[in-house]
């Protein structure tokens, strides 16, 4: 599943890209550099996961910078903790420093991968996206599934940073109880979109 998702965000920042691309022997641009966009889609540096993202931020990574793309009423709603609020149509206009790490999300995602795109047309190459967006951070953060074939010492490091942004872990069977789980609660089927 997760595949399939990294694949359609891929897919859809390298359509977004295309327009830009002009000949298609030449994958250098008007500053676009699309090698390096494509060899970060294909390698996943242009991603991190929400669970990595909730890790950052209880660490106080510094230089990080934490940018919901959805509309200012969506973020009013619900957040993730640190975030501040630039939508879309803003981005361009915002300064990054070189030295900051730059974490965009929305509500599911494609959103962020194409604001992903456009920050490295800008050329902000210190820039990911969390690919599941506030869902992942719900599903990943707030209410892990703790697998029961996990190690102690993973459960426990897993729980304690679902406490630290008030969350709270489930317990879950073997790998398999889980995608069964998940089928049956309807967990296992997002709504697509941002």
């Amino acid at each position: 599943m997760r595949l399939v998702r990294g694949l359609g965000i891929g897919a859809l920042a390298l359509g977004l890209v295309a327009p830009f691309a002009g000949s298609p022997s030449r994958t250098q641009q008007r500053g676009l550099d699309l090698d390096s966009i494509a060899r970060a889609i294909d390698d996943g540096s242009d991603h991190v996961s929400a669970r990595q993202l909730a890790q950052w931020i209880r660490d106080r990574r510094p230089g990080l910078r934490v940018i919901d793309v959805r509309s200012p009423a969506e973020f009013h709603d619900d957040a993730i903790p640190t975030a501040e609020n630039l939508p879309i149509d803003q981005l361009v206009k915002s300064r990054f420093a070189p030295d900051q790490t730059i974490v965009l999300y929305s509500q599911e995602g494609a959103h962020a991968g194409q604001a992903w795109v456009m920050l490295r047309s800008l050329g902000v190459t210190q820039a990911v996206f969390v690919p599941g967006g506030l869902a992942d951070w719900r599903e990943e953060v707030l209410s892990p599934l703790l697998p029961a074939n996990a190690s102690p010492a993973e459960r426990a490091r897993i729980a304690e940073l679902s406490h630290y942004f008030g969350g709270s872990p489930r317990i879950g069977g073997s790998q398999e109880d889980q995608v069964a789980g998940a089928t049956q609660t309807g967990r296992g089927s997002r709504r697509r979109g941002c």
